[in-house]
């Protein structure tokens, strides 16, 4: 189960990084095929919000490709008696994979919380492992299996 997951979170972020490219590429594309324009002051204008859109992408992009790094690290045939890297953990209040910060992901019609290791639940559950209990903003997890 978890090697299915992980293999799905890594297929999402790949979805990211192609999805960002792509935006980038359409960006640059049309700063390229923009000409000077008789508009002056308004075509300069509307190339530097290109420029920093581009930019944008280009930190997004690298945002991405660390979060996909991050998760081709984890072996998940490792087997966890107790919450760390590569962990995926049954609470009664959900489903977590400390693996990287991808949020909330439907996986075989169930949600995962994919947090990274630096996240703030994470820190809590980080060395725990099934019965114990941690809390985050006033509310308590009890952990109930560890993989």
């Amino acid at each position: 189960m978890k090697s299915a997951l992980l293999n799905h979170c890594i297929s999402v972020a790949r979805q990211k990084v192609q999805s960002l490219e792509t935006e980038l590429t359409s960006t640059q594309q049309s700063t390229a095929s923009e000409g000077k324009s008789t508009a002056g002051d308004k075509h300069e204008t509307a190339r530097a919000m290109m420029h920093l859109e581009q930019e944008k992408l280009h930190r997004q992009i690298a945002e991405a490709q660390m979060l996909l790094a991050e998760l081709e690290r984890i072996d998940a045939k490792v087997n966890h008696t107790r919450v760390g890297l590569g962990s995926l953990i049954t609470t009664d209040r959900g489903m977590f994979f400390i693996a990287a910060g991808l949020g909330k992901v439907e996986f075989e019609g169930t949600p995962y919380f994919v947090v990274s290791v630096q996240a703030p639940l994470s820190a809590q559950l980080l060395g725990k492992a099934v019965g114990e209990k941690v809390g985050m903003n006033g509310v308590v997890y009890e952990i109930r299996a560890v993989e």
